[in-house]
């Protein structure tokens, strides 16, 4: 499995004095490479740092719990402007908004929150917030005070999108959605596998992957098969675990995409390779054989200066960085793929799109068929024809099996509106060719829509399904892969 990287685990506290190394030893045992420790007051907050420099693997969070916020005095605000400065402080933390145990007053806790949040502007670090609620469960009426005014007081100190993560997270989906909306990432601990916590199960399966970081929150809420038990950093398998059956991916996909939003969002853990032709997700191997595209959709990272720039989270599908310096050669690819038959499926998709290059297409995917490949999948915007000047539905017979084509609107306005092709208004019709020529040839034809707001779901399913007697599939807006 991939490296694993705990965003959260107290390993300054006193229950791993006795074992602390032997607790690190086990993690790396158990592929955590690297781990962050929040401080909660201003004793720790030395001694994270102390550990961070003791153990290469540790990084530390500089701050102040809502518990503490009173000890947030003007000369420990200084003490701590300074300690953040250090080389091995990967964010300020753990900080925010505890309204269940209300140790420090509200007011108290608010200005103090109000003042690591300028803190953390000022150093450019990212921020680890806490939020509990006045009673546990759901995030309306009274108990929702802590979700509000925490989110209130990020944007009133902070420019979206904010650089940081809602720890620990155990609100409702309104919350998640809103830690979302203004950039956030949201992690959840061993919470998660309660039998208890359905709700909050289903609020994790809406959040994209690729906003979400794992946590042991360490020596806290060990997993339910050791509860009442110290929780430690190698138990972070049994939440990815949890996860992957949440998502419906593998172990090794939850392993490779949360780390790599450790890296991004916190600059700790490996870095993940640039430029990968072959990926994998699920068992399911992805060819990306072109950047280029005759789309511009609206929803793609395509659209995102970012991706061209290769930089920040949109050349990423499931933890692997799509954005290529150059189009790689058949050679290339076929070396990448290795023996196809150790995979459910080859898919011909990347960003960009697949048939611009189509000869190299056609002779990949015919030497990978002579080398054992179960079954071939081409993801489309089913531009072929156009690109090509020809129907080239026939030529795919006989090597891609499955062709699933991104029809995205129930007309050609709307589809100009949303996807802007190069080809303009005639687009729309050409793609519905498109899709009887692979129909008409035998293959398996899927046409795929992404749920975007304003899109009229029933009026494509029909177009789909009556008109142009296809599959159909609805893609999640906002969570590619």
């Amino acid at each position: 499995m991939d490296p694993l990287v705990d965003t959260h685990c107290h390993l300054h506290r006193a229950e791993f004095d006795a074992d602390r190394e032997a607790i690190l030893q086990r993690a790396k045992e158990a592929g955590v490479v690297a781990l962050l420790d929040p401080a909660t007051d201003r004793a720790s907050n030395r001694t994270v740092l102390e550990l961070a420099h003791r153990y290469p693997q540790l990084h530390a969070a500089i701050g102040i719990h809502p518990h503490d916020a009173q000890e947030l005095t003007e000369d420990a605000l200084s003490g701590l402007a300074q300690l953040a400065t250090d080389e091995k402080v990967a964010a300020i933390g753990e900080i925010g908004l505890d309204y269940y145990r209300e140790i420090s007053p509200r007011p108290v806790q608010q200005e103090a929150f109000r003042k690591l949040l300028r803190l953390a502007h000022e150093l450019a670090k990212p921020v680890i917030l806490h939020c509990r609620q006045a009673e546990e469960g759901g995030t309306s009426g009274q108990s929702g005070e802590a979700y509000r005014d925490l989110f209130a007081i990020l944007r009133e100190c902070l420019k979206p999108p904010i650089r940081g993560v809602l720890h620990c997270f155990s609100g409702d989906a309104d919350a998640a959605k809103e830690a979302l909306d203004l950039g956030l990432y949201v992690s959840f601990s061993a919470n998660l596998t309660f039998p208890k916590a359905e709700s909050l199960r289903r609020v994790a399966k809406e959040i994209p992957l690729d906003r979400v970081v794992l946590e042991t929150d360490a020596p806290f809420l060990a997993p339910q098969g050791r509860r009442g038990k110290r929780n430690e950093p190698a138990y972070l398998n049994e939440l990815v675990e949890s996860w992957a059956k949440i998502k419906d991916l593998t172990s090794e996909d939850i392993a490779r995409t949360t780390s790599v939003n450790a890296y991004h969002l916190f600059g700790i853990g490996p870095a993940p390779k640039r430029g990968k032709v072959a990926y994998l997700i699920r068992n399911s191997l992805y060819l990306n054989l072109t950047n280029a595209c005759t789309d511009r959709c609206v929803f793609c990272a395509l659209s995102d200066e970012q991706f061209w720039k290769g930089e920040g989270r949109s050349p990423f599908v499931k933890g692997h960085h799509l954005r290529m310096s150059r189009d790689p050669s058949v050679e290339e690819v076929l070396e990448d793929v290795g023996d196809p038959s150790r995979y459910e499926e080859i898919v011909f998709c990347g960003y960009g799109e697949p048939v611009i290059r189509l000869k190299e297409l056609l002779e990949v995917g015919r030497r990978l068929k002579e080398k054992g490949a179960r079954w071939i999948r081409l993801n489309t915007n089913g531009h072929g024809d156009l690109i090509h000047r020809r129907p080239i539905g026939p030529e795919l017979k006989g090597i891609v099996d499955e062709v699933s084509v991104s029809l995205n609107t129930p007309n050609a306005e709307q589809y100009l509106e949303i996807c802007r092709p190069a080809f303009g208004l005639e687009t729309y019709d050409s793609i519905k060719e498109f899709i009887r020529e692979c129909r008409e040839a035998g293959m398996k034809v899927v046409a795929t829509v992404v749920a975007m707001p304003g899109v009229d779901l029933e009026a494509c399913r029909r177009i789909a399904t009556e008109e142009l007697k296809v599959g159909y599939r609805v893609r999640t807006y906002d969570d590619v892969g």
